[in-house]
C-alpha cells in the first residue's frame, strides 16, 4: 500500500501520444492545393453552364404553357459586313 500525502493534488493523467503521430497536422503540399482549386473552378464552370441550360428550358416552358407558336431560339445570320 502507498501513503499519498493529502496537501498534494493529483496529476491530471494525459494519454500517450500514439507512435509516429505528432501534436501539428500535416502542411497542403502546393500540388494538392492546385487540384483543389482547378477542381473547385471546374465545379463552377459547370454549375454556371448548368444553371444557364435550366434558364433556357423554364423560359421555352413558359413560353409554351402561353400559348405561343413562336417558342424556337431565333438564329440570327451573322454575315454582317
Amino acid at each position: 500500500m502507498s501513503i499519498q500525502d493529502p496537501n498534494r493534488s493529483p496529476q491530471p493523467s494525459q494519454p500517450s501520444p500514439a507512435r509516429g503521430s505528432s501534436a501539428e497536422p500535416l502542411p497542403v503540399s502546393g500540388r494538392m492545393l492546385a487540384l483543389f482549386f482547378a477542381a473547385l473552378a471546374v465545379a463552377l464552370v459547370l454549375g454556371y453552364l448548368f444553371l444557364n441550360k435550366l434558364v433556357d428550358i423554364s423560359r421555352e416552358e413558359d413560353c409554351a404553357l402561353a400559348h405561343r407558336y413562336n417558342c424556337g431560339a431565333v438564329e440570327v445570320p451573322s454575315n454582317r459586313q
